[in-house]
């Protein structure tokens, strides 16, 4: 990581995958200050029903038929409206009040070779598929990473064809272009931000199993898979990055938190899986915070990258104890039968493992309940940064790679000039996220609870 410039080269380890965020929020802070507010305005900044000007986005009645407003005004403006036309963006369900969670919950066994755990009662808690897929999800419109994609809600997303289900599987895609809303912003395509209705208490032990026959990669893309808790300010609650690759880079198995909390660097290094890259280790401490360096624990791991897991579609799995998290990768025509008869034993895995993380005790008391994110995004703070780089530098035309500029998308962005040209757009739109299923199993008779992004319907916490 280049401390100085906030930016990665490619295959660099050390850089967080979010790291590029500390440009966007230096930029966003600086147009903040000096009243700019043609790339970063928000609602929080010139108020509900300010008076229309081009050379920004919006923040009135109008906007939402118009498409152009504020990243923000969904949840600022909300309620700034007597119009009876105006239906408000965000809509907050209504939802019994669950009762606090006072179970004590029982710490799980090693297996014999303490690079496991045993846990036997798992049990289906949520499960995600076919025509019922996005029934489990909220739709976040909010994009964090100031890439070339507009995610947009449920609706409009069907219309766009960027969601669809078949009977015995749900697919997500890039959509088609949205034009700039304001005078500076780039052009946009359609895409999805989904998180969970629910989140998990990783005390008691749970088991996510994504099922997938196709995933998306390539140059300008980032796809992820991950975990994150939304009951604070990120990252106090943690963030696990289980698949999450830009460009034509390696996948980063990565956990973020707020507070101290280091993993157990010898037995991570004795129970490194089998062909883990010996310099794909970043550091034991989880401890998260850009601005000094800190990009969180990333122990040695084996690093395929999103063509690799493309051409290996099967099964993306991460148990989650008090002791610790494994990823695994288990191909198709290897699925274990416990697996199929939903009885999974994640002991008998171990050949599968692409990453293992011992926690340290003092780690659980910060850990919040997880609910699962998976999203398709496009340049960016990463994949934007890095754009051009390492394989993509020999496979993407030399006019999107020289003249321009590279991180945050803007109109003079190289990667968001490429992925938002008119002649990606065969590329981009077979580039599907094809899902059989989305389970959750959970331990000790434990049930998930509602996620926070679901209790204010799908608003990000923000300070």
């Amino acid at each position: 990581a280049l401390g100085g410039d906030d930016q990665c080269a490619a295959g660099d380890a050390e850089c967080a995958l979010n790291a590029l965020q500390l440009r966007g929020l230096r930029v966003q802070a600086a147009a903040n200050a000096s009243g700019d507010a043609k790339w970063y305005s928000a609602c929080s900044l010139i108020g509900c029903n300010a008076a229309y000007d081009r050379n920004r986005c919006q923040c009135n009645a109008g906007c939402m038929a118009h498409g152009n407003c504020c990243y923000d005004h969904s949840w600022i403006c909300a309620n700034a409206y007597t119009h009876a036309e105006v239906e408000p963006v965000i809509k907050v369900p209504e939802l019994e009040e669950e009762p606090p969670d006072l179970t004590v919950y029982k710490a799980p066994e090693f297996s014999d070779d303490g690079c496991a755990v045993v846990v036997q009662d798992y049990a289906v808690d949520m499960e995600a598929e076919g025509s019922t897929f996005f029934d489990n999800f909220v739709f976040v419109e909010v994009d964090d990473v100031h890439g070339a994609h507009q995610f947009t809600n449920e609706s409009v997303a069907k219309r766009e064809g960027v969601i669809s289900t078949r009977d015995d599987s749900a697919q997500l895609q890039f959509g088609g272009l949205r034009a700039p809303s304001y005078g500076g912003e780039a052009w946009k395509r359609y895409a999805v931000n989904l998180h969970t209705k629910k989140a998990w208490n990783p005390s008691a032990g749970f088991l996510v199993v994504m099922s997938y026959s196709q995933l998306p990669y390539g140059c300008g893309l980032w796809p992820s898979f991950w975990m994150m808790n939304s009951d604070k300010i990120w990252p106090g609650g943690g963030e696990l990055d289980i698949l999450e690759f830009a460009n034509m880079e390696a996948n980063k198995v990565t956990f973020h938190l707020g507070e101290r909390c280091n993993l157990d660097a010898a037995k991570a290094a004795q129970c490194a899986p089998m062909q883990a890259q010996v310099n794909a280790a970043n550091s034991a401490e989880c401890e998260t915070n850009y601005f000094v360096n800190k990009f969180g624990c990333m122990p040695k791991q084996r690093q395929p990258n999103g063509q690799w897991f493309a051409k290996n579609p099967g099964i993306i799995a991460a148990e989650w104890t008090s002791k610790s998290i494994t990823i695994f990768h288990i191909p198709k025509e290897e699925v274990p039968e416990d697996i199929e008869a939903d009885k999974p034993r994640p002991t008998s895995w171990k050949k599968w493992v692409v990453a293992y993380l011992p926690l340290s005790s003092s780690c659980n008391s910060k850990i919040g309940p997880q609910e699962l994110v998976i999203n398709m995004q496009l340049c960016g703070d990463w994949a934007g940064g890095t754009f051009g780089k390492g394989q993509c530098a020999n496979s993407v035309p030399s006019q999107y790679r020289h003249g321009c500029v590279t991180g945050l998308s803007q109109p003079s962005d190289c990667c968001t000039k490429y992925v938002t040209s008119p002649a990606q757009d065969q590329m981009l739109k077979s580039q599907v996220w094809d899902i059989d299923y989305v389970k959750v199993y959970t331990s000790q008779g434990a049930k998930g609870r509602y996620s926070g992004t679901y209790k204010r319907g799908g608003v990000p916490l923000k300070e």
